[in-house]
């Protein structure tokens, strides 16, 4: 214990002697930490979504879509009432562009409205209050990452729809309604009167049925379908697009990552052989090496804990100016791996290069101090 306080204590003082270094040193790994952060706050919307894609019990589920404009809801309904087929569970959604107003800023936009049943097929993880979105009036909900961009919104926040003032009522994580705000769909409001009915979700009781069936029913009643697709194939079309286009950043990651390694190599490389001279000089006057290199190492990882701290208070000042289309999910698990792989590369590079002065460089320097 005594051993662990001094080696602590000598990591301190050589950190504050060397303080000017220090500071270059961190402000280095915090400009090569900066990107792969952002990088992987991005790539985990991916991460953070993918459990959401899958409908409920998708065994039976299907989606139907409708060409713009060809069905309304009071049709919709009435002619469902008439479906040949067992249904088990309904659910309608619709989008009507208009305005969103958030602190005064105005923005145009796509909402979409969703019946009462729809959580009986979305999966849907809540970031912040509930997703109770039909037991109260002039309430909605609002996916994650657009609540992150431009401003964070929390539940209780109240917003301009339309014109008209709205309460969040929750904020939520979902891979189907990503970076959208949700209003309800009621049968007869004036104020969906002029939405566009764009999709049915339909859960059949029956679990043999094929697409041909499920579409020859929804003619029978007359509904013009345009698409159908089972909830697996959903599913299956949703994973590969979400990776496709998750492909170009995870590149981007991977290389912000690579060149983040190469940067802590050469900085540590950099810092170890302008103090290797020091090192050399306590070693030759008896200075245990494990005690030189543990001293070293600690006083690494300050340096790079005060880069990520910087790296963090950086991403936060700077959110305003981010590009709209930059969203990220930037919660611990990114935070985490960031840490992680910095603290491992200052461990590995302070090993090895401590290692390397120490078989190569002992003798010359104990020359030079004699």
């Amino acid at each position: 214990m005594q051993k662990l306080k001094y080696t602590i204590y000598d990591a301190l003082i050589n950190f504050y002697r060397r303080r000017s270094v220090n500071i270059i040193v961190a402000v280095s790994f915090a400009l090569g930490m900066l990107l792969p952060i952002l990088c992987l706050g991005n790539i985990n919307i991916f991460v953070e979504n993918v459990s959401t894609m899958r409908y409920k019990n998708d065994d039976n589920v299907w989606t139907v879509s409708f060409n713009s404009g060809e069905v309304n809801l009071e049709g919709l309904l009435s002619s469902m009432e008439e479906f040949p087929l067992e249904i088990e569970d309904m659910s309608v959604s619709a989008q009507k562009r208009g305005t969103v107003e958030i602190n005064n800023v105005k923005s145009d936009g796509f909402m979409k409205y969703v019946t009462e049943d729809w959580l009986e097929f979305d999966n849907c993880k809540v970031i912040d209050g509930s997703l109770d979105l039909f037991e109260e009036s002039n309430v909605c909900l609002i996916e994650q990452s657009y609540a992150d961009n431009p401003d964070e919104i929390k539940a209780g926040d109240r917003i301009k729809l339309f014109g008209k003032t709205y309460t969040v009522k929750g904020v939520f994580s979902c891979f189907n309604h990503y970076g959208s705000i949700l209003l309800p769909l009621h049968a007869g409001d004036n104020e969906v009167q002029d939405v566009v009915i764009n999709k049915l979700y339909l859960r059949t009781k029956t679990g043999t049925l094929n697409e041909n069936e499920i579409v020859n029913a929804l003619k029978a009643v007359g509904l013009p379908v345009s698409r159908l697709k089972s909830g697996k194939d959903v599913y299956h079309d949703g994973l590969i697009n979400g990776i496709s286009k998750s492909f170009g950043i995870f590149a981007v990651g991977a290389a912000a990552f690579a060149f983040a390694a190469i940067n802590i190599c050469l900085v540590l490389i950099g810092k170890l052989n302008l103090d290797k001279r020091n090192y050399g000089i306590r070693m030759a006057l008896g200075a245990d090496y494990g005690l030189v290199r543990m001293s070293a190492l600690l006083e690494n990882l300050l340096c790079f804990c005060m880069a990520f701290l910087c790296d963090i208070a950086l991403i936060h000042v700077l959110k305003p100016t981010y590009p709209e289309n930059l969203t990220m999910i930037l919660n611990a698990r990114v935070y985490v791996t960031a840490l992680l792989f910095g603290i491992f590369m200052t461990v590995i590079v302070t090993h090895a290069a401590l290692a390397r002065l120490k078989k190569k460089k002992l003798v010359e320097l104990f020359e030079r101090v004699s």
